[in-house]
């Protein structure tokens, strides 16, 4: 899966446009800029924002974090390009006062839905690996090394390694 383009309105991100080319994209950019507001509205894309997150002394939950500056609802589009080739988008919308819960997915510059992709299950059904896989492994976000057990992730390391264990006792 390769993420194409990215319309936000999130955080600095009024409405902005984050067109990306095929292989590598290094964003360089001063502080302020919008790089780390890019990294979380990808990871909010995919799993939503976290209902659990609660406003605590030194900590601000994401919904808080990166309301939109303007006071615009939250909101926005993902343009993917599939292993097969098709290429979707998903869009999450602010509904009501929840932000970012209303979710569609749909085949690219076409009103066809694809109604295997939910709200829920959109980051795992694409990318393989539930949320806490994710931001321990493929996502390591600014200041967002935890250190604290993770069921998932466990597992993941423990069939990868048995899988190379099997592997190269089978090559011998």
């Amino acid at each position: 899966m390769i993420i194409t383009k990215m319309t936000a309105s999130f955080g600095r991100l009024e409405d902005n446009t984050l067109t990306l080319s095929p292989g590598l994209n290094v964003i360089q950019a001063p502080n302020e800029a919008g790089k780390s507001t890019w990294c979380t509205f990808i990871q909010t894309m995919f799993y939503g924002l976290p209902a659990s997150e609660r406003a605590r002394e030194g900590f601000i939950p994401t919904k808080k974090r990166f309301a939109p500056w303007s006071g615009a609802p939250m909101g926005g589009a993902m343009d993917l390009v599939l292993g097969d080739g098709r290429t979707i988008t998903i869009e999450r919308r602010s509904g009501g006062r929840q932000p970012m819960r209303d979710f569609s997915a749909f085949v690219t510059g076409s009103s066809v839905s694809i109604p295997e992709l939910t709200a829920e299950t959109v980051g795992e059904t694409l990318l393989g690996v539930p949320r806490a896989v994710f931001e321990r492994s493929a996502f390591i976000g600014q200041n967002c090394i935890r250190v604290d057990h993770s069921d998932e992730l466990e597992q993941r390391i423990a069939a990868t390694h048995w899988d190379k264990v099997a592997s190269r006792d089978i090559q011998k």
